[in-house]
């Protein structure tokens, strides 16, 4: 019985070590939330500048003819 509950004290401590690896190492990783905006975003630039350039290339084809 002895030996078990050293076992598992011994067990409680690396286990304890491990989560604050894995715990240290979640603040640098991206939510779920986090990839959505990030999409978001870029989809917004991207038409945004689509039609922009859009809008540039019809305004220069109407002043050159």
């Amino acid at each position: 019985m002895e030996t078990r509950v050293i076992k598992l004290e011994e067990f409680a401590g690396e286990a304890r070590d491990r989560l604050t690896r894995i715990e240290t190492r979640l603040d640098h990783m991206a939510t779920k939330e986090d990839m959505s905006k990030l999409e978001a975003t870029l989809l917004r630039w991207f038409i945004g500048t689509a039609v922009s350039l859009t809008a540039l290339v019809f305004a220069a084809a109407k002043l050159i003819h």
